[in-house]
């Protein structure tokens, strides 16, 4: 449990008005957010790739090679216990949203939030009921065509042919997660970084500020001005250059700042708020 201490507190009435004072705000999230839903992180004590060895750099290129291999993989080691797959299924299907992604979604209701640019690709800020979202990963439960760009939901899909092919261009489809080695889509990347070119503050929410190209935005943001708060209850490489850092589980710590988002905002004039 969280102790919140006079020091975490005042920190919270900073990043509050600060958030207020701002015109267009961004949270950028990264794995920590998900870990308090019960889904491992890729590193670190308890992370799959730790448990199980980090996946080939080459991976969208043994994608491209042999497709139809690659999805029979697939549908050989999602449903096999001990597999890394098959782990992050389990864990990703139990899931629910956490208090952090609810708060994020106040905030977007609030319209203290503008959009929310998320490197998970579990779909719980979608399950969470966020909006204005980016995954710039992809999300798990989508596909995604190599040709058009195309994305539909994996769930209800028939896969009556490997690999499967798209009904508008021929293409060949993918899950819709970013693999090692694969390009951010373009659409996405370049929806990611107009958000940190516009916004005045940014929220870093459970990221570990360590994969590019997301972990370029903060500082494309902070390069033009913005303000940064940092929260995660370990110090990144991107602490530094944070203005406000809130050491604690963003499950915990969202909420707080949310409250006093709320009071904050009734406590302002009506033409100001």
């Amino acid at each position: 449990m969280l102790e919140l201490t006079a020091g975490l507190s005042r920190s919270l009435d900073e990043a509050a008005a600060l958030i207020l004072r701002s015109n267009h705000v961004v949270a950028l999230a990264g794995a920590g957010l998900s870990v308090e839903s019960g889904i491992p992180p890729y590193r670190g004590p308890g992370g799959l790739w730790t448990k199980f060895g980090e996946p080939s750099n080459l991976s969208f290129k043994e994608f491209i090679s042999d497709p139809g291999e690659w999805w029979e993989t697939r549908f050989r080691t999602e449903d096999k216990p001990g597999d890394p797959t098959y782990e992050m299924r389990v864990a990703v299907d139990l899931a629910e949203p956490n208090p952090g992604h609810r708060s994020l979604v106040e905030m977007e209701a609030m319209g203290v939030l503008q959009c929310v640019v998320t490197q998970n690709v579990d779909n719980l800020h979608r399950e969470a009921g966020s909006r204005s979202l980016l995954e710039i990963h992809g999300n798990r439960t989508w596909l995604r065509c190599l040709g058009c760009g195309v994305r539909q939901p994996r769930d209800g899909y028939h896969f009556d042919s490997l690999p499967p092919i798209c009904t508008h261009c021929g293409g060949v489809i993918k899950m819709d997660t970013v693999m090692f080695g694969e390009p951010i889509p373009e659409d996405v990347l370049l929806a990611s970084r107009q958000q940190a070119e516009t916004c005045d503050c940014m929220l870093l929410v459970g990221t570990s500020g360590t994969v590019n190209p997301a972990a370029r935005l903060p500082l494309v943001a902070k390069e033009l001005g913005a303000k940064l708060i940092e929260i995660n209850p370990e110090e990144t490489t991107l602490t530094q250059w944070c203005d406000i850092t809130l050491d604690g589980p963003s499950g915990e710590l969202l909420p707080l700042l949310l409250k006093r988002l709320k009071n904050g905002s009734s406590a302002q004039p009506e033409n100001q708020a």
